[in-house]
C-alpha cells in the first residue's frame, strides 16, 4: 500500500514537472511576431526570423523577414549590432537555420510573403540568384546591404 501511495506520488511529481518545463518553454519561444503580431506559424517559417534571448533582447520571433529589419533599424546602434550577430533566417529551400549575417536574401521580389516584403533567405547565393531572376527584377544582397535598404 506505501508503495503505491509512493508511486502515484511519484509520478503526480514527475508529471507537474514536466507540464511545467513545457510551460517554461513555451514562453521562451514566441509565437507571434514582435511587430505586426501576427502568428509565426510552422508552415511560413522559411519567411520567418528568430532571435533568441541575448543581452536582453529576446527571445523575440518575426513572421516576416522584412518586420525583423524594421524591428533591428528601431534599435540603437549597439543593439543592432547585437541583433545582427544573433538572428537567425531560414533557407527557403531547405529550412535550415541560418545566421543572419551569413544569408543572401533575394530582395523585393515579386514572391508573397507573410507581410508582403517580398524577401527571402539562402544560405547558398546561387539559389539566392536563381530564384531573383524567377520572380521579378529582384537583387540579391547580404545582410548588411539589407538592413540599409529603404524597406
Amino acid at each position: 500500500m506505501k508503495q503505491t501511495a509512493f508511486s502515484l506520488f511519484l509520478s503526480f511529481v514527475l508529471m507537474a514537472a514536466m507540464g511545467a518545463a513545457v510551460r517554461a518553454d513555451d514562453k521562451t519561444k514566441p509565437s507571434v511576431c514582435s511587430v505586426c503580431n501576427m502568428k509565426v506559424n510552422e508552415a511560413e517559417k522559411k519567411f520567418s526570423v528568430v532571435l533568441p534571448n541575448v543581452s536582453g533582447m529576446g527571445p523575440s520571433a518575426y513572421d516576416d523577414i522584412g518586420c525583423a529589419v524594421m524591428s533591428r533599424n528601431n534599435e540603437c546602434a549597439t543593439r543592432q549590432m547585437t541583433f545582427d550577430n544573433n538572428a537567425i533566417v531560414y533557407d527557403f529551400v531547405t529550412a535550415e537555420q541560418v545566421p543572419a549575417e551569413k544569408a543572401f536574401f533575394a530582395f523585393k521580389t515579386s514572391f508573397r510573403t507573410p507581410m508582403g516584403y517580398g524577401i527571402v533567405a539562402f544560405k547558398d547565393k546561387d539559389q539566392a540568384e536563381k530564384f531573383a531572376a524567377e520572380h521579378g527584377k529582384a537583387k540579391v544582397v547580404r545582410w548588411f546591404e539589407l538592413v540599409d535598404m529603404k524597406l
